[in-house]
Order: structure tokens, then C-alpha cells, then sequence
């Protein structure tokens, strides 16, 4: 069985990491991810449960648990922003195809 990180301090951090990371990546198109945006607080419980799931399941082999869940918030995090972008994009140019 595979450690879960050992506090809520721990979950906490790789999350915010994983948020600024996806926010400094982007920060030239002015990439921001409020943590309280209604949208994206069930999408983060169903990325934690997933997460634990996975943890939980022999059928996956995660050598090291808290980048997996870095790198879980982080994709969770890119996914999120390219559909803000995405919906804003297609507000804004309505007449267009690709929107």
C-alpha cells in the first residue's frame, strides 16, 4: 500500500504549487485560478478523489504519491483555464468557427 501524504498542510501545499505553477507558466497571457471559483471546487474534489482512488487501487503502481498528486492539481488546473479561455474566446468572437 501506498503512503497517502501525511497531513492536510501537505495536500494544501502541492496544490497551491501545482496552482502557481500553472499560473507562472502562463503569466505572459495573465493566467489567474481563484481557488474559491464555484466551477472549479467540485472539479478539484473529483481530482482528489480520483486521486485517492487511485492510491487506494492495486491496479496502478504510483512510486512517489505527492508528485502524482502535483501533477494531478497541475493537469486539473491547465484543463480549467484552457476552458475559461475557451468560453471567453467564443464570447468574444462569436462569428467565428473554431469558438
Amino acid at each position: 500500500m501506498v503512503p497517502y501524504p501525511t497531513t492536510n498542510a501537505a495536500l494544501h501545499w502541492h496544490i497551491l504549487n501545482a496552482k502557481y505553477r500553472v499560473e507562472k507558466y502562463h503569466k505572459d497571457i495573465g493566467v489567474i485560478i481563484p481557488l474559491d471559483d464555484e466551477e472549479l471546487k467540485p472539479l478539484m474534489t473529483k481530482a482528489l478523489r480520483r486521486y485517492f482512488n487511485v492510491l487506494r487501487s492495486n491496479e496502478k503502481h504510483i512510486k512517489n504519491v505527492e508528485n502524482y498528486l502535483y501533477g494531478t492539481m497541475q493537469n486539473l488546473f491547465g484543463v480549467w483555464w484552457n476552458k475559461q479561455a475557451a468560453r471567453e474566446y467564443a464570447a468574444k468572437h462569436p462569428n467565428d468557427e473554431r469558438a
